[in-house]
């Protein structure tokens, strides 16, 4: 019995030292490679596209909920890639994430803890390199909670804020007075003039901050609104050649959106405010802007400056670009961020 068990327990002993031993991942100017981090259930792709050898990696937190990161792979972030390693992380329950059904968990501390183990991967798969946040819309939400919490903030050496909506409620009546006071100087100069008057006569029959609904329709009508003013509306970059999932797309879509849990944890969004305790982040803040972002406003941008702790924080507002300033005025916006990449790193 005993001369039977020993080749297996040789083979057990062999596998975990092989399970212990660091990957050792060899830097790359052009590193594409995908591993996936599980956390709390979740199973979450991260996919590293670009300059690894920099030891620079900045990380995608993406907009959303529900969408994922590999959209922001195309002509967005290409300079970004020739100089640094990206890393384009899809959030739980989001893009091309997995794991179990734990819906009715999601929370936003839960996806700061996400992050965090993110962020720690990176830094042990690629040797402690420097890591920058690039945070969009939602993203922002998410950024702020992982930056006001413990000393995670430590791991990074700064964050970019893109039309980051890290206060809701704010965003929400800052989005309304934005298409009241922008659509009744359009209607003036009679610019659209039946379009942004809907608008205005909506924005000002209807409260964002009582009623999700409204919430919901006065979003719309802000990407709306980005045509009227010339921007050319937003598109979808999704790579062909790319790990993500379309099936995981449409299931994470489906959780969030028409379940349960999913519906508690959108409207739950709408009373979340990270203004007060941005104090407390004190790494380089690069806070970047679309002037004609009516989904999140400049303001929101102003709102961040004045209550972050940071001893260098700058807000650039970019005048070609709404929501997406990389899609308005993506050569300005990489330079702005290598510029500070390159200050910080």
């Amino acid at each position: 019995m005993r001369v039977k068990l020993y080749p297996i327990l040789v083979f057990c002993v062999v596998l975990l030292f092989e399970a212990c031993q660091k990957k050792d991942v060899v830097l790359s100017t052009t590193a594409n490679e995908v591993f996936w981090v599980t956390n709390h259930g979740a199973d979450m792709p991260v996919w590293v596209k670009g300059n690894t050898a920099s030891k620079v990696i900045i990380l995608v937190v993406h907009g959303g909920p529900a969408t994922g990161s590999y959209n922001f792979s195309d002509y967005e972030t290409a300079s970004l890639r020739k100089k640094y390693g990206v890393a384009f992380w899809d959030q739980r329950d989001a893009g091309s994430s997995s794991g179990n059904n734990n819906i009715g968990e999601l929370s936003l501390p839960q996806m700061a803890n996400d992050l965090n183990a993110v962020v720690k991967v990176l830094k042990y798969r690629y040797h402690n390199p420097s890591i920058f946040l690039y945070a969009h819309s939602f993203g922002g939400l998410v950024a702020a909670a992982y930056l006001e919490t413990s000393n995670y903030q430590n791991d990074l050496k700064g964050w970019m804020e893109i039309d980051g909506a890290h206060n809701y409620p704010l965003t929400n009546s800052e989005s309304k007075n934005a298409l009241i006071d922008t659509g009744t100087a359009q209607i003036a100069l009679g610019r659209h003039v039946s379009e942004w008057q809907e608008i205005v006569n909506y924005c000002k029959t209807h409260n964002p901050r009582k009623s999700f609904d409204a919430s919901s329709q006065i979003e719309v009508y802000a990407h709306d609104a980005e045509a009227y003013m010339g921007i050319v509306p937003s598109t979808v970059n999704n790579q062909v050649f790319s790990p993500e999932d379309p099936s995981s797309l449409l299931v994470n879509y489906v959780k969030i959106f028409y379940t349960p849990g999913g519906s508690h944890f959108i409207t739950s969004l709408q009373n979340l405010n990270y203004s007060k305790g941005m104090d407390a982040i004190k790494i380089p803040s690069l806070l970047l802007w679309g002037k004609y972002d009516f989904t999140v406003p400049a303001s929101v941008g102003d709102d961040a400056l004045k209550h972050l702790g940071s001893a260098y924080k700058k807000l650039i507002i970019y005048p070609h670009s709404g929501h997406r300033p990389m899609q308005g005025d993506t050569e300005a916006l990489e330079d702005d961020m290598i510029s500070f990449v390159e200050q910080f790193k």
